[in-house]
């Protein structure tokens, strides 16, 4: 199959990016060559994050087995989480990546983890504050918040930021990945600080940025 000259020159500029950051990152190239986009695995397989790797090990750093997590959008974070924390509860558009996030949590004997299904139209994109999906975080706090997720017609993570800042336990940390698209939330959050972690990760081609926000 032949492929589209605008897609060879995208991907040719992601692997170029890469192997810039690489070189900034020393630290990143045997993981990037282990499990970056040439792994022959998905993130979910891995059980590991679709994050920065310089994220996932900051937050492999912090988090410990009595911390309570929330995620907007499940996937092999919620596996890497689950594994290294008390609760994780991860809310899904699509019961079919739900029913495969959850095989492979229970595959790995991990009981913690509960994907709700709520769903939504990312491509339309109306009635997001009213929505189920955003709404599925509610009544209790957390120690950590995780947003990603689903992102089509319209950008909805800085409302899921903005919900989860309402959910977070002092001394708790809010995770957004592909944070490069919110300089908004940077601007306005009301964390005590916040890092910003560039570079390649898992199953990925190119370079993304992925931030935490610490309360």
């Amino acid at each position: 199959m032949l492929t589209h000259p605008q897609k060879r020159i995208q991907d040719f500029w992601r692997v170029f990016r890469a192997g810039f950051y690489l070189l900034k990152r020393p630290q990143d190239f045997i993981p990037y060559f282990q499990y970056g986009l040439l792994c022959g695995k998905t993130p979910l397989e891995l059980g590991m994050p679709w994050w920065s790797f310089g994220s996932v090990r900051e937050v492999e750093r912090i988090i410990h087995k009595n911390m309570n997590v929330f995620e907007f959008g499940s996937g092999g974070s919620s596996i890497f989480l689950a594994e290294r924390a008390a609760a994780v509860n991860s809310v899904e558009d699509e019961e079919g990546w739900a029913a495969a996030v959850r095989k492979e949590a229970q595959k790995r004997n991990l009981k913690n983890l509960e994907v709700l299904v709520r769903p939504y139209d990312f491509f339309e994109g109306r009635e997001f504050e009213t929505s189920g999906y955003l709404n599925s975080l509610k009544e209790k706090s957390y120690d950590l918040i995780v947003v990603d997720g689903k992102e089509e017609g319209v950008q909805v993570r800085d409302r899921c930021f903005w919900r989860a800042e309402a959910f977070i336990r002092k001394g708790g940390v809010i995770v957004v990945d592909d944070s490069y698209r919110y300089p908004q939330i940077k601007k306005t959050n009301k964390s005590q600080q916040w890092k910003a972690f560039k570079g390649t990760g898992y199953c990925r081609a190119g370079v993304t940025e992925t931030a935490l926000f610490y309360y």
